[in-house]
């Protein structure tokens, strides 16, 4: 009589282990999907970090790989401040990077980002840590534009752009009613100033320091626009995984803390071949 009572409690009893052994792991798995990237940072004291070579705000060498730039190497030094080690696992592209971020393949990317709308929705962006100018480029001569550069918006005024770019973004927004001279998207920036030093377009719109080196390779080909202030002021950030506020308030309190001490700015002239090519973060005094 035991034995045949016994028998059904230890099937009632297995089939509760096992359910409960299964809860577990669920609860488990759970725990680690909700793991935010923050937790994980802290627990490996790693931040993995996607790049996009942009020089020079991100610089690979070509011949033995070596890292550096302005946001490599104020995040190094924000990751020396925190005791976490800056891991560059992994080259994205522009066009990957978002998704990089939302799989988990990396922790964050680093590169001078500008953030939009667009990128916002899906991914959140840090404190800025310099600025990039967007100048009106013209050819050398060229004084049409200067201290009135709205008369560009007009049918007779050709404008160079990028597909995608920014340069189409101002053209389409400020100067609706002039053409444009397009570029397929996967074209290198500076071919729109080649199209305006040739006298194929009358005007375009790029970084001082695009124009700057374009200008140190082709000397007396463009000139600023006089007398007008940047079509844009864009800031350089990183991207951060979406909502995870923990990582992103970490990562500003370690630029503004390099900011403070004046490392940022050092590092900007290290690599500012060009003066003025990039506007640095005011600070709240000035140095006498």
């Amino acid at each position: 009589m035991f034995l045949k009572i016994k028998s059904p409690l230890i099937g009632i009893l297995l089939v509760a282990s096992l359910f409960l052994f299964s809860f577990s792991c669920t609860q488990t798995q759970n725990s680690e999907a909700k793991k935010s990237t923050y937790d994980k940072i802290l627990e490996t004291k790693t931040i993995r970090v996607g790049y996009i070579t942009y020089p020079p705000s991100f610089i690979k060498d070509p011949n033995n790989g070596t890292l550096s730039g302005i946001m490599h190497d104020v995040l190094v030094e924000a990751g020396k401040n925190l005791e976490l080690k800056i891991e560059f696992t992994e080259e994205v592209g522009w066009g990957t990077m978002v998704e990089a971020v939302q799989t988990g393949k990396v922790d964050m990317v680093c590169t001078g980002l500008w953030p939009s709308s667009t990128r916002g929705k899906f991914a959140d962006f840090t404190a800025p840590i310099y600025y990039s100018p967007i100048r009106a480029y013209v050819k050398k001569g060229n004084k049409k534009f200067d201290g009135n550069i709205a008369i560009a918006n007009s049918p007779d005024v050709n404008i160079a752009t990028v597909d995608g770019e920014m340069t189409s973004i101002i053209a389409k927004f400020d100067f609706q009613k002039a053409k444009t001279l397009a570029l397929p998207q996967n074209s290198d920036v500076s071919q729109v100033l080649l199209n305006v030093a040739s006298g194929k377009a009358d005007i375009t719109f790029v970084e001082s320091v695009v124009a700057n080196q374009y200008l140190a390779n082709n000397p007396n080909s463009i000139q600023a626009v006089a007398n007008v202030a940047p079509q844009r002021v864009y800031p350089n950030v990183m991207m951060v995984p979406k909502g995870d506020i923990k990582f992103e308030s970490m990562l500003n309190v370690a630029f503004e803390e390099l900011a403070n001490s004046g490392t940022t700015d050092k590092i900007i002239t290290k690599y500012e071949k060009y003066p003025n090519s990039f506007l640095r973060k005011q600070l709240p005094y000035i140095v006498k």
